[in-house]
């Protein structure tokens, strides 16, 4: 055996924080110590959960769906990291996890996320647009346990016969489009609007950049905020909303004013009466009318790259589909509930942990993308998403037990087998909205505990 070799075996022996490696590139743990140390979070005597190691295990449970707590935990108890904890090498029970994660709390793993996203986002690959960078806002759902806490916290969603089986959550994101990474987020009870939230998340968004958003978030009131901040919007906006056309600057796009409602003007006297916008009308390719309003007015931007950079947009709905379906497992009728935890705190700090753990796949992904050695660079977006959880769910588990000089190799074979997975270029797609799945003719049955 090498010298070397003879140190990388000591080394293994020596007790260190706890960490995974096969992440630790793109989430080091010195931020993870940051975080528990922001909220004066430490582990003040020796347990066999200590908090950073809570925050990882928080991390896993959404990497690992579908495992169960102890499930999660008997992975561990075959790796270097538990040989001073875990004397007899015997995992906690699950009780035991569920107690740490209500001492580390919601906080750490909200500023683990905030760092953690923005440090992502600055590092490159983003899609930029005239000098913009180029971000959705979209809002969707989570399904929760249903036990009484979620029930009376998140509240239950009406249905056709009477409520909803699960407690729901609904959440506001904003996507970088380039890398799908996302990098702010706010969630609520079912019953707030994803409006209001959206007008909370405001704040994160970066003057200067530019926001794709549906429809929904057509309020004169928010649009004039996200101007007044020094962000740019190309909205969708409904067919019904009055605009007056000043001029025509080529087919389908002119500049209109739009009145300012006098009931909004009322609650805030500081609106203008009037808003000079552009207006860019086009189809879609299966021939629906599509009706836009935007900030850019330079004749330098012609209408068609508007409308095209538009279309983009469906990379937000691609990331929310990653997150609920690919990552949580989520299915209509056999895995209904991708959040597995009882309690409103718990379900808060899932979330974070499952926003982290998403970032972080798709960090790793832009990373394999760029270590590809081809003439043509390939897009992390061509990258499969389902095909790099795998590899890093294997590479995790690997580089647990494996020798310390044998982690780096490791971790390069992971880059490499992440990028050698894409999805072809699919162009023209068309998902128009449609119900999949007959609903049952039966009775819902509310009964808690059957036999």
């Amino acid at each position: 055996m090498s010298w070397i070799a003879k140190k990388a075996n000591c080394l293994d022996r020596v007790g260190r924080e706890f960490g995974v490696e096969a992440l630790a590139e793109v989430l080091p743990q010195a931020w993870v110590r940051e975080a528990l140390d922001d909220w004066g979070i430490r582990t003040h005597r020796r347990r066999r959960l200590p908090c950073a190691m809570t925050v990882w295990l928080v991390i896993l449970l959404a990497l690992y769906r579908r495992h169960s707590y102890l499930n999660l935990l008997e992975t561990l108890s075959g790796s270097r990291w538990v040989e001073g904890l875990w004397s007899d090498r015997l995992p906690p029970c699950s009780s035991a996890l569920s107690k740490a994660r209500d001492r580390v709390g919601v906080d750490p793993l909200a500023r683990l996320y905030r760092r953690s996203a923005s440090a992502w986002v600055e590092s490159g690959g983003n899609l930029w647009f005239h000098g913009r960078r180029v971000c959705a806002i979209d809002g969707f759902t989570l399904k929760t346990w249903d036990s009484d806490e979620n029930r009376s916290y998140f509240g239950v969603p009406g249905a056709s016969r009477g409520v909803s089986a699960f407690p729901q959550l609904r959440v506001v994101g904003c996507i970088d489009i380039g890398t799908r990474v996302m990098e702010a987020v706010r969630f609520g009870p079912y019953g707030a609007g994803e409006l209001t939230l959206a007008d909370t998340l405001r704040p994160d968004l970066e003057s200067g950049s530019l926001v794709l958003m549906d429809r929904h978030f057509a309020s004169y009131g928010f649009l004039w905020d996200l101007h007044e901040q020094g962000v740019d919007f190309l909205v969708r906006v409904r067919r019904d909303m009055k605009a007056v056309i000043l001029r025509e600057l080529g087919p389908g796009d002119a500049l209109v004013e739009i009145s300012l409602p006098r009931d909004l003007r009322r609650r805030r006297p500081e609106l203008p009466k009037k808003w000079i916008l552009r207006q860019i009308r086009t189809t879609t390719s299966t021939g629906e009318p599509l009706r836009l309003f935007t900030t850019l007015r330079a004749p330098s931007i012609r209408a068609n790259e508007l409308a095209d950079l538009y279309l983009r947009r469906w990379e937000e709905e691609t990331a929310i589909d990653e997150i609920k379906t690919h990552l949580g497992n989520a299915a209509t009728v056999n895995r209904p509930v991708i959040l597995r935890s009882r309690k409103p705190r718990r379900v808060e700090q899932e979330i974070y942990g499952f926003l982290i753990a998403y970032n972080a796949v798709r960090r790793l992904m832009a990373d394999a993308a760029a270590c590809v050695d081809e003439p043509i660079p390939v897009s992390p977006l061509r990258l499969s998403f389902t095909a790099a959880v795998e590899r890093i769910r294997e590479a995790v588990r690997d580089m647990m037990r494996i020798p310390h000089c044998l982690l780096q190799d490791r971790y390069d074979h992971l880059i490499h087998a992440v990028g050698r997975n894409r999805v072809p270029e699919r162009p023209g797609r068309s998902f128009p909205r449609a119900v999949r799945i007959k609903m049952s003719k039966y009775t819902l049955n509310r009964r808690r505990h059957v036999a």
